[in-house]
């Protein structure tokens, strides 16, 4: 390889407007699913204490992917 066919990477600037627009993205997105995701499991566990509290018992069979017991 001969140098006119090399990559210099001081060439590339690090911290261009389109990396950061990516990062803000990425972190907008990835809160936007932890948000969602923190919402629910919150919610399973109120259920949990709520059931457990007023004694329902409820058989309920869950083979989502989703599903609290599966992720944990």
């Amino acid at each position: 390889m001969t140098f006119a066919t090399t990559y210099s990477y001081s060439d590339r600037e690090i911290f261009d407007l389109k990396t950061l627009l990516e990062a803000i993205r990425f972190i907008i997105a990835n809160s936007v699913l932890a948000f969602i995701f923190l919402f629910l499991i919150v919610e399973e566990f109120e259920w949990a204490i709520f059931s457990a509290r007023e004694g329902i018992r409820d058989n309920v069979i869950d083979k989502t992917s989703w599903n609290i017991n599966t992720l944990i």
